[in-house]
């Protein structure tokens, strides 16, 4: 006995009218001059025109004119059968003025009768999605700005307390980032040798007045204490979430030297990290410049001398050669 659930229904021709009409996502029908043949009413609704208004134009009419030059690649790709479908997430004008984003998938449209000439364009609204992206983007930026506040902030609050000369940390800072830049490091790298050469004397505020203010030589021991200020920074700095781990390594390691004497790891060569290595340079030809209670400023000049005198000893040599170019004409 068949019951009706076993009970086969007979098959009805299958209406892609219909499809086309109720697909839930924007189907357009493009000729290869970039003419839109067919919209569905999704489509239309995306774009707040009638489906009259958008067929006949073309596609580019209602592409963002900074889309233009992506939208034509991704069609000749297609269109070439040099990819089979292109992907690409582009912004559209509506007649209000209003910028719109969609994430679009083109692929060829087979013709029963010959040789294709469109492309079908399936489109999915992703404005909301990209508004929430770019208040994200904004948001990162804005806590990113304060963080970089904050230790600018405590960099040069620590000026105040060693009697450095005024200005030490932006000086540093600067020459940092233009001797970065012309290593050729990636931005991300220059803002993290930023950050470090902000705090890069942090773990000075572990020093006694005593030893810190100290006009005169430092004796041994005196010379030991102050040489703990570059681990101490680093561990006052690590309990910052956010601070990176290769601007840590500048606090740490701003005081190695690339022939091993250096302090607190001795280290030598390529196994100072990257950003002290630069940093060193910065910090130590902005000291030599400047007016200290135990010294007078020396020239350019002069300290430019002292810089390349010390490439391969005290400094990695590369980049002693990257700073110099710094100060030609």
């Amino acid at each position: 006995m068949t019951t009706a659930l076993n009970t086969p229904f007979p098959e009805a021709p299958f209406d892609f009218q219909l499809l086309f009409e109720h697909a839930g996502v924007g189907l357009l029908e493009i000729a290869f001059d970039g003419t839109i043949r067919r919209i569905n009413p999704d489509g239309a609704a995306f774009f707040g025109l009638p489906a009259d208004a958008l067929a006949g134009q073309s596609v580019l009419n209602v592409t963002h004119p900074d889309d233009i030059t992506r939208t034509v690649a991704a069609l000749q790709s297609v269109i070439s059968g040099e990819t089979r479908m292109a992907v690409l997430e582009k912004r559209y004008i509506r007649p209000c003025g209003e910028i719109i984003w969609s994430r679009s998938r083109v692929s060829l449209l087979p013709s029963p009768g010959g040789e294709p000439s469109s492309v079908v364009a399936v489109i999915a609204d992703i404005t909301e999605l990209k508004r929430a992206q770019q208040d994200l983007e904004a948001l990162n930026l804005s806590l990113q700005a304060t963080l970089e506040g904050g230790l600018l902030g405590l960099g040069i609050a620590l000026e105040a307390r060693d009697l450095e000369t005024s200005g030490h940390t932006l000086r540093v800072m600067q020459f940092s980032m233009q001797l970065g830049a012309a290593l050729g490091l990636h931005p991300e790298t220059l803002a993290q040798l930023k950050h470090g050469a902000s705090l890069h004397d942090l773990g000075k505020l572990t020093i006694p007045d005593a030893v810190l203010l100290k006009p005169g030589p430092l004796d041994a021991s005196e010379w030991a204490m102050m040489q703990t200020h570059a681990v101490n920074g680093h561990e006052i700095a690590s309990r910052i979430p956010t601070l990176p781990r290769e601007a840590l390594a500048v606090i740490r390691s701003h005081h190695e030297r690339w022939d091993g004497t250096g302090y607190p790891d001795r280290l030598r060569g390529t196994d100072i990290p990257l950003l002290a290595r630069i940093f060193a340079v910065c910090d130590v030809y902005d000291a030599l410049t400047s007016d200290r209670a135990y010294k007078f400023a020396w020239t350019q000049d002069a300290a430019l001398t002292e810089i390349a005198a010390q490439r391969g000893r005290q400094f990695d040599p590369e980049v002693v050669d990257a700073f110099l170019t710094l100060f030609l004409d």
